[in-house]
């Protein structure tokens, strides 16, 4: 469970991190790279793991049913190390309960991995499911690359979960067309690397429920940073369908003024 600086939401929650997407502008594999590892055994990052802690392999991802620790060199104190094979899919299922007993929040799902990639199986998925289903009052918020796996795989059509894609380029608009049909889609644009040529795509902007906006952020080499009329054009689409749009803080000084920071009805804090 997590408290975290992702602004549009009030949790993040990584029963599974790793992700094998490759994305250049990746925030979360630096994350974990910076963190991984444990002393139980070591990975070579650009290769196979190799690892004594006590856990499975599952074609070619890792399954560990109790936290894997840094322990000092006495031994007598430790930490948690929370990416133990660094950004190797790796299903942590002793997280599957962290918020079942706690109070009502919007939850972002595997914050640190795709949840629906084509390498994860499908036990992963369903065991996730099954513990979202005994924690009713929270509301859950899915986000893929790979959005066909949502009807591939079946999800659940309830009130409380959402289920979104990420776009960051005018090739990606047609994702849009496999969000499950139902009321909770949202499509967050982020990080926005090129004008999205918004009018030949208004039909996105009919059915999605809500949009969020967000800049690269981090030091990569060629960071893109996006104009302003790119940002303004998504805005005046999201209006024209009454649509609530969220722009995230990486837009500050681009935006230049406050930002707008809507949310859906019942997602509202």
């Amino acid at each position: 469970m997590h408290k975290t600086k992702i602004d549009w939401c009030d949790s993040t929650w990584n029963p599974i991190t790793g992700c094998l997407h490759g994305c250049e502008y990746c925030y979360a594999r630096s994350i974990a790279k910076r963190f991984g590892g444990a002393n139980d055994g070591e990975v070579d990052y650009e290769g196979e793991a190799i690892w004594t802690f006590e856990g499975k392999e599952t074609g070619g991802c890792h399954v560990i049913d109790e936290p894997a620790k840094w322990y000092s060199d006495d031994g007598r104190t430790f930490r948690k190390a929370p990416y133990p094979f660094y950004f190797d899919p790796t299903f942590h299922r002793y997280r599957l309960d962290e918020y079942q007993n706690k109070k009502g929040r919007n939850i972002f799902v595997c914050s640190m991995a795709d949840l629906f990639g084509d390498w994860v199986p499908d036990e992963w998925i369903e065991e996730v499911f099954a513990a979202c289903d005994k924690a009713p009052q929270h509301n859950y918020m899915f986000l893929t690359k790979n959005v066909k796996r949502y009807v591939k795989q079946g999800v659940p059509m309830l009130e409380n979960m959402w289920y979104e894609t990420s776009i960051t380029r005018e090739s990606d608009m047609h994702l849009f067309n496999s969000l499950p049909a139902c009321r909770n889609t949202f499509v967050s644009i982020e990080p926005i690397l090129q004008d999205l040529e918004v009018e030949k795509h208004n039909t996105m902007f009919r059915l999605v429920d809500w949009f969020i906006i967000g800049a690269e952020t981090g030091r990569r080499k060629n960071k893109v940073v996006p104009e302003r009329k790119w940002i303004e054009d998504i805005v005046s689409e999201c209006r024209k369908h009454n649509k609530p749009v969220f722009m995230k803080s990486s837009l500050a000084d681009i935006w230049g003024e406050q930002l707008i920071q809507e949310f859906p009805e019942t997602l509202r804090r």
